[in-house]
Parts: structure tokens; C-alpha cells; sequence
């Protein structure tokens, strides 16, 4: 499955940032105020932000793998007409 750069960044910022703020201040708060599964909650949203760091580790690497194919057959194309060689692109040439 492709991830938009959209839905990345914002599973990114849930596993690295939220989730594991999250836990580390329940925990905290758990200490002070006497609180129910200071570690069961801290635990659980380190488990989930691991399980998102991964999958979006894999969903990384498949695009990065996709791009280095498609770079590799779209280096350039030729434009023939009357089989002459009219032209060559190249993909990153603004016209």
C-alpha cells in the first residue's frame, strides 16, 4: 500500500512524537495523582508506536525501491518521427 506524503508524515509525527508523549506523560501523572496502568498504558502506546514506526519503514522502503525502478526506465525517451531521432528528454528537463 502507498502511503500520500500527507498520511506519512502524519503517522510519522503519531509514532515518533504523540504516542510516546503520550505514554511517558500518563505515566508521569499515573506517579503523582495515583492513577490506574501507569505502565500497561505506557507500555501499550510504545507497542503501537513501534507497530507504526514499522509499518511505515516498509511502506519507505517500497517507494524507494518504486522510484529507483521507474528511474531506471525513464531515464530518457526518444522521439522519433520518419524514424529520424527528433529529440531526447530527459524526465528532471523543464521545456
Amino acid at each position: 500500500m502507498k502511503l500520500s506524503n500527507k498520511m506519512y508524515d502524519v503517522l510519522k509525527w503519531i509514532a515518533l512524537v504523540a504516542l510516546n508523549a503520550a505514554g511517558v506523560c500518563y505515566k508521569t501523572l499515573s506517579l503523582i495523582w495515583a492513577l490506574p496502568y501507569g505502565e500497561e498504558v505506557m507500555a501499550t502506546c510504545a507497542a503501537l508506536a513501534l507497530c507504526i514506526g514499522a509499518l511505515i519503514g516498509v511502506s519507505t522502503a517500497q517507494y524507494q525501491a518504486d522510484k529507483a525502478a521507474d528511474a531506471e526506465y525513464s531515464y530518457k525517451m526518444m522521439l522519433y518521427q520518419n524514424n529520424e531521432l527528433r529529440s531526447i528528454a530527459y524526465p528532471d528537463e523543464e521545456e
